[in-house]
């Protein structure tokens, strides 16, 4: 199982992600892309792609596609000046195979073999009470439904969702049903 690696705790140290510029073609990227997070965000009428220098350090630029109209495509959010979050994790299946979460301006890497660590963007504000006021009733539902439900960015609604359950609001599923949650009776 990934654990979760803060850019602070990493061997890169604080890896943050840098959109150096924001172009309508990948002709306009040039050499930009220098040190690891770097990226470039095209866009025409939307989000289409966001080329990224991989964290890892192997100095690869990964095109991570944002247009569902172009096939399997990551999400794109960036909100309240946090800075930009993607979503599902990217995971490289071939080069470094670097595995890693782009959330709020920041890159997570995601390793096997480190200690259980987390992060979440500094302020997520009411979004506990809110997310806690929405949850259906019944059994397991998984967060992105909700957070899909509500106009949220999924990783912050998991990372809610995972603090209502050290409350004991929420009850996680295991193994396949992980990232599943439901109410904990009375509540």
């Amino acid at each position: 199982m990934p654990r979760w690696v803060t850019p602070c705790s990493s061997h890169l140290k604080n890896i943050l992600l840098t959109v150096k510029a924001v172009v309508e073609s990948r002709a306009d990227i040039g050499a930009q892309l220098v040190k690891p997070g770097d990226a470039i965000l095209i866009i025409r009428d939307q989000p289409r792609w966001l080329i990224i220098r991989c964290p890892c350090g192997c100095g690869e630029d990964i095109p991570i596609n944002l247009d569902r109209r172009a096939g399997k495509a990551w999400r794109y959010y960036e909100r309240g000046g946090r800075g930009a979050t993607v979503f599902p994790s990217v995971w490289r299946d071939s080069g470094c195979e670097s595995h890693f979460i782009i959330w709020g301006g920041h890159i997570l890497l995601l390793d096997d073999h480190l200690e259980d660590e987390t992060w979440s963007p500094a302020d997520i504000g009411d979004l506990a009470q809110r997310v806690h006021a929405s949850w259906p009733a019944g059994g397991l539902t998984p967060y992105l439904d909700v957070a899909d439900r509500m106009g949220e960015i999924p990783w912050d609604v998991l990372e809610v969702c995972r603090q209502l359950t050290r409350e004991g609001v929420l009850v996680e599923g295991t193994g396949r049903q992980r990232t599943m949650f439901r109410r904990r009776s009375g509540f």
